[in-house]
């Protein structure tokens, strides 16, 4: 008996510290979210709709793309005069002669455009969210009519991205060795090297403050995951692969991701 209750107590050790960060072992435990709901990027400054109610490409825009083969120009409103800032707002896209202004998109410091002739796609890159380690990127997919006017079909919000990386997104920690899943399968290992942090927290792996995309090709995220210390409370991003996949909307605007890859 006292073998057998010996044995119940090792058993349950075991299957308690299978289940827990701190314990040496391969277990695979999903990645956090440092947001916690849908960004919302707020209302562009009157100054950025007053100016864009007659659209003017001057000094105060910046041109993003130029396609002269399809008449497609994409620009983005750098400020409203010498001294009134855009605050990041403001975007003006053209097919030949007709311009549609949008003083609500916001494009951040680095927006980018891509138009596809062949599927009428046009892509632009506007961020949410910037600053020291954070670039926090959104999604904008636009068509034209066939009056020549673009609108806005779909965005990801940097919340629902982070949710579905979230979903796919595992790892476990052998020692200072972190070893990242995609869905199960394994995709990178990274060494941490940073020293005097005090070790990992029990939910060691976070993202959400860096989410960036490509738009060359077929839509892509990269992710770059970050380790959270038990000295302090900012993530570290040192020795992290960034992480990619490919992004597929459905109608809905439901996201698959897919081909995952990593890059050191």
């Amino acid at each position: 008996m006292k073998q057998m209750k010996q044995w119940l107590m090792v058993a349950a050790v075991v299957a308690q510290c299978g289940a827990m960060t701190g314990c040496k072992g391969n277990a695979q435990r999903p990645v956090k979210g440092t947001m916690e709901n849908a960004v919302e990027t707020g209302d562009a400054p009157q100054a950025v709709v007053d100016l864009m109610k007659h659209v003017n490409i001057d000094e105060c825009y910046e041109t993003l793309m130029e396609d002269k083969t399809t008449g497609v120009s994409v620009y983005s409103l750098l400020n409203c005069g010498d001294t009134v800032s855009s605050e990041g707002f403001g975007m003006v896209v053209a097919k030949g002669d007709v311009q549609t202004a949008l003083p609500q998109l916001r494009h951040g410091r680095m927006p980018r455009a891509r138009y596809d002739a062949a599927t009428g796609d046009l892509w632009i890159l506007g961020s949410d969210m910037e600053g020291t380690g954070v670039n926090v990127e959104r999604p904008y997919l636009l068509r034209f009519g066939d009056d020549g006017y673009a609108s806005i079909v779909t965005s990801i919000n940097p919340y629902d991205m982070q949710q579905a990386l979230c979903k796919a997104l595992t790892y476990s920690i052998s020692g200072q060795e972190i070893t990242f899943y995609a869905e199960g399968k394994e995709l990178a290992k990274a060494t941490n090297t940073m020293e005097d942090m005090g070790g990992f927290m029990d939910d060691a792996i976070y993202i959400g403050e860096q989410i960036a995309y490509g738009i060359e090709g077929p839509l892509t995220v990269q992710v770059t995951p970050g380790v959270n210390f038990v000295v302090g409370k900012i993530l570290h991003y040192d020795d992290m692969p960034t992480i990619s996949a490919t992004v597929t909307l459905d109608e809905k605007g439901g996201i698959t991701l897919s081909d995952f890859k990593a890059e050191p």
